[in-house]
């Protein structure tokens, strides 16, 4: 029996990253520039220029909202892999379990790896994108996206690729 460990999100949190990241940046900015404008303070129509006041509480929630996010979204999980019998844990609870029937592997180099396995009744995705990543000029960025470390990716790619050579063997 072999056991993976990794930390990833899912294909649910991909796309509540792809909603709400953006209307975590709006929403915020919106408020206090609504706040400011109708407290009557009056800034904006002497002081056009002090408008990017606005900005500062905005970024300052906005992180705060995108740190809780990325936060809730990712996920640890304890892949146990048995042959063609897989038990999933995600977070100490078990998500799937049973024989695998297929699985598809997607790999971005070092940007992506997806892992989207089915079982005889269940399906789930994994997909780690790097908390940071190597630019062009050869300095390391923050991914504002990323949920995993490149071990993790590691080890998501090695069971992706052990499932892929079980369901191989059985056929």
């Amino acid at each position: 029996m072999k056991t993976y460990r990794f930390t990833s999100g899912t294909s649910k949190s991909d796309m509540i990253m792809g909603l709400g990241i953006p209307a975590a940046i709006v929403i915020p900015m919106v408020i206090t520039y609504l706040i400011l404008f109708y407290s009557g303070v009056g800034v904006f129509a002497e002081y056009k220029s002090l408008a990017f006041l606005v900005l500062l509480p905005g970024l300052f929630i906005t992180y705060l909202l995108i740190k809780k996010m990325l936060k809730s979204i990712k996920k640890d999980y304890v892949v146990k892999l048995d042959g063609v019998n897989i038990e999933v844990f995600e977070n100490g609870r078990e998500v799937v379990s049973g024989q695998v029937s297929y699985c598809e592997i997607k790999e971005a180099h070092d940007k992506l790896v997806r892992v989207d396995m089915y079982s005889d009744a269940d399906k789930i995705s994994f997909r780690a994108r790097p908390k940071e990543y190597k630019a062009i000029t050869g300095f390391t960025s923050f991914n504002p996206f990323g949920t995993s470390s490149l071990t993790d990716m590691d080890n998501l790619l090695a069971l992706g690729m052990e499932i892929e050579s079980v369901v191989e063997d059985r056929k």
